[in-house]
């Protein structure tokens, strides 16, 4: 368990680290985006995004983890799947891009909204096949290189938009930046990845390959797809009946619940690939790693989404001025829907990794459905407001279903006893937070770190593993650097 829990940290930390700066620096260039060109353009922006992520899954033709399982499981499969993948891919993302072209023409866009869309949109080909790069390095268990490339184009991109927006370009010149910056980062994990190869590795694709990733891709399809819609269809219902100023207030908040999410899914993607192994290997470790992978991520997700639900209008005033004061609201109900999203994160990647993944697809059908069916009722009505209300009522109606109906054997833990301590900790930190916040918002969450952290150990939250746990990873540190300086 002791190699198990390094590769773990190492790539959770290192993913999540890259991610942290990158969403630092992208909040800096969407705050300064906001700010100097107005919620209009920051909406618009948005939606081009948003219209995207949309036709996203079927872009990616839902091949990347049948990428990582099989490419974890034989590396020396990496070159001819990921050659094939290619291959699906950009057939795949073309003709998405091109499907899009068609929904803007018929909507009759005009102006500056049409060539935004137009660029922003094209990023579903560059972002699908960069997802194929992501996933061969994740099997590889190489997030370190993910995530330097990530920061690293990134942090061009943010001093680029910064440096253009402040000269007088408007939102059409970010997006080309931000087309240009993940079409980069695709040819730098591109050449990332050949230096994994042999010389006689064969990068051409085959037919059983491409056969090999369709047919597990199917089982990934509707789930995936559904969970795309359902991530992005309130941008475009919000553009179609309110105009993109109401996108620009609710994207302005769901940059901050990307931050969440990051977290989750970054920690699900270090673990997938050692659950591909073990689901094969070792039952037993299996299940540990999947019940202490659970509560690792509850111990830091519970306290985070509180600490967002609390300081929300703070953090949406604070960063984005007092235009985006409503969304602060918008952001609360945001963060208290994802809460439970901690809990079946590494049970999710458990089903995968056993290639059950299509008990995955009826919870996201349903909340798909839900969803879109709450959105059409209020949106019109109530604007982004409305889409909050549809993704608060939506969300825990999936994580509950996703366990329900998709769990079985080692997942089919009680996850809510680990939540037990987390939460009680969290109402600690969150009577601090609401006794100093008139006086000073950062003061009161800084203090609310420590705070959760004695409350969470009085409250005995961490038992014997987790401490052998650490003094197995403290003591392999310390021989590792000292090898290093002999050698």
């Amino acid at each position: 368990m002791g190699d198990t829990a390094r590769s773990v940290l190492r790539n959770s930390f290192a993913s999540t680290a890259g991610q942290f700066i990158n969403l630092a620096v992208g909040i800096i260039s969407n705050v300064y985006v906001a700010r100097s060109l107005g919620v209009s353009q920051f909406g618009m922006f948005n939606w081009g995004l948003g219209m995207a992520t949309l036709v996203g899954p079927l872009a990616n033709a839902s091949i990347d983890n049948v990428i990582v399982r099989n490419v974890a499981r034989n590396k020396r499969e990496l070159p001819e799947l990921f050659a094939s993948a290619m291959f699906i891919k950009a057939l795949a993302s073309t003709i998405c891009y091109f499907g899009i072209i068609l929904y803007i023409y018929l909507r009759g866009y005009t102006g500056l909204q049409l060539f935004v869309g137009y660029i922003l949109c094209a990023i579903v080909i560059t972002e699908s096949l960069g997802y194929a790069c992501r996933s061969s390095l994740v099997a590889l268990e190489q997030q370190t290189i993910t995530a330097t490339i990530s920061v690293i184009v990134n942090t061009l991109r943010v001093a680029l938009v910064v440096t253009f927006v402040r000269y007088g370009f408007n939102i059409l010149a970010v997006s080309i930046i931000s087309f240009g910056a993940s079409a980069a980062t695709f040819i730098a994990q591109t050449a990332a990845i050949k230096k994994y190869s042999h010389p006689s590795d064969s990068w051409v694709p085959r037919m059983r390959s491409i056969k090999c990733l369709l047919v597990g891709g199917m089982s990934y399809m509707a789930s995936t797809v559904f969970a795309g819609v359902f991530d992005r269809i309130d941008f475009v219902l919000l553009e179609i009946y309110c105009g993109v100023n109401e996108v620009g207030i609710y994207s302005a908040a769901y940059r901050i619940l990307e931050i969440m999410t990051m977290i989750a899914l970054n920690f699900g993607c270090a673990i997938f690939p050692i659950l591909s192994r073990q689901v094969k290997d070792s039952r037993s470790a299996h299940a540990t790693t999947l019940l202490r992978a659970t509560k690792y991520l509850l111990i830091f997700g519970i306290p985070f989404s509180t600490s967002i639900c609390l300081l929300s209008h703070d953090l949406m005033v604070g960063l984005y001025s007092s235009r985006f004061s409503a969304a602060g609201t918008c952001l609360a109900m945001l963060a208290c829907s994802r809460i439970l999203l901690f809990a079946i994160i590494p049970g999710q990647q458990s089903v995968q990794a056993r290639n059950a993944q299509i008990w995955l697809a009826p919870p996201a059908i349903i909340r798909t459905i839900v969803n879109l069916g709450i959105n059409l009722l209020l949106i019109p009505r109530y604007g982004f407001l409305g889409a909050s209300i549809a993704m608060l009522i939506s969300e825990p109606i999936y994580h509950i279903l996703i366990y329900l109906f998709a769990f079985r054997g080692i997942e089919r833990f009680n996850p809510l006893a680990l939540m037990i301590r987390p939460v009680l900790a969290s109402i600690f930190m969150a009577g601090e937070i609401l006794l100093l916040r008139p006086y000073s918002a950062i003061f009161s969450a800084i203090i609310a770190i420590p705070t959760y952290l004695l409350a969470f150990y009085f409250l005995g939250g961490i038992d014997v593993y987790d401490k052998q746990l650490i003094i197995k990873l403290i003591s392999n540190i310390k021989p590792s650097k000292k090898n290093r300086c002999e050698s």
